[in-house]
């Protein structure tokens, strides 16, 4: 929650910041802007030299706990644990290190990728691009910021509570109203051109509704993430997730001036995005529904509780944890 509070502070900061050092060099606009994010890049370095981080022997003293609670479980439901030196099927493979290529096809970690850079890249050029019909229709920088503002506090201020939301509703449901929410953004948006002076309101609140709903959208697959990777295993999912979501993101920001240019109009290109959106959000209903579908079948025949991400191994271990 603090972590999170920080993104709203900042998201209020920031661009009242950007603001006010933007004309500080007389003939450079923007030199400021570049000046201060350097400063600010010197004192966080700074601070994380004088952060004490976790040291190796704490983070394997953390791996041991959660290793006796994994034996714990499987001792409680009648498994045999790893120290018992009798462990086959499912717990050999939760007790040995995968493969990427195995953890690919064992769990649902492409496809939890794919929707992250999904709704991360429908953010982005939507942040990236709103500037443009703003420019159109003669708002200056210092107003353009407001949108700004309201787009980053519909991002961070929900991740206040979207951590109890995906307990109620679960990933899927959380990642569903996430796509449906941009499809609400990209109307207001979309609005916009329906309008002679395209007013300022509708740019506010059609951005705000846009980080609302990457952070549900993008929250959910990311905290699904971390629930289908051992310790062991933690560096190789981490590195394949965050790897391609940050290689998508830097691709369409830098093409997002282009993609804008070939589609040829604010309009379309919202459209577009919105076009995206319902896509990615009927994707979700049927991965859910297959979900759904596997977990009756699982309760029919008796369940394994080490067969999936979503399993009483998973739960009970978050729990215990």
């Amino acid at each position: 929650a603090l972590v999170l509070f920080g993104g709203v502070i900042s998201s209020i900061f920031g661009p009242l910041l950007s603001n006010v050092t933007r004309y500080i060099f007389a003939g450079a606009d923007y030199a400021g802007n570049f000046l201060h994010i350097a400063i600010m890049y010197c004192i966080f370095g700074v601070l994380a030299m004088l952060t004490d981080f976790e040291s190796p022997s704490k983070q394997n003293s953390g791996e041991d706990v959660l290793e006796e609670t994994v034996s714990m479980i499987l001792a409680e439901n009648g498994h045999r644990t790893i120290a018992d030196g009798a462990i086959t099927g499912r717990q050999e493979e939760v007790a040995a290190e995968r493969s990427l290529s195995d953890i690919l096809k064992q769990t649902d970690l492409a496809l939890l990728t794919f929707f992250q850079c999904l709704s991360y890249n429908i953010m982005a050029l939507y942040m990236t691009q709103i500037q443009l019909p703003m420019i159109e229709l003669g708002y200056g920088a210092n107003v353009r910021t407001y949108t700004i503002t309201a787009h980053m506090l519909g991002m961070f201020l929900p991740g206040l509570i979207s951590g109890n939301i995906i307990n109620w509703l679960g990933t899927w449901v959380t990642t569903f109203v996430g796509f449906a929410v941009f499809i609400v953004g990209g109307i207001f948006l979309g609005g916009i051109s329906k309008f002679a002076n395209g007013p300022l309101a509708m740019f506010i609140v059609g951005m705000s509704t846009i980080g609302i709903g990457w952070n549900f959208s993008f929250v959910g697959p990311s905290a699904q993430v971390s629930n289908i990777y051992t310790p062991a295993e933690k560096s190789k999912v981490v590195g394949f997730n965050d790897g391609i979501m940050l290689f998508t993101i830097g691709t369409f920001a830098l093409a997002g001036s282009a993609i804008y240019d070939a589609i040829g109009s604010w309009y379309r290109l919202n459209v577009t995005l919105m076009g995206v959106s319902a896509f990615s959000a009927l994707i979700v209903v049927l991965r859910g529904l297959a979900s759904r579908r596997k977990s009756n079948m699982s309760q029919s025949v008796g369940r394994d509780p080490l067969a999936s991400s979503d399993s009483f191994f998973d739960q009970h271990l978050l729990d215990s944890v």
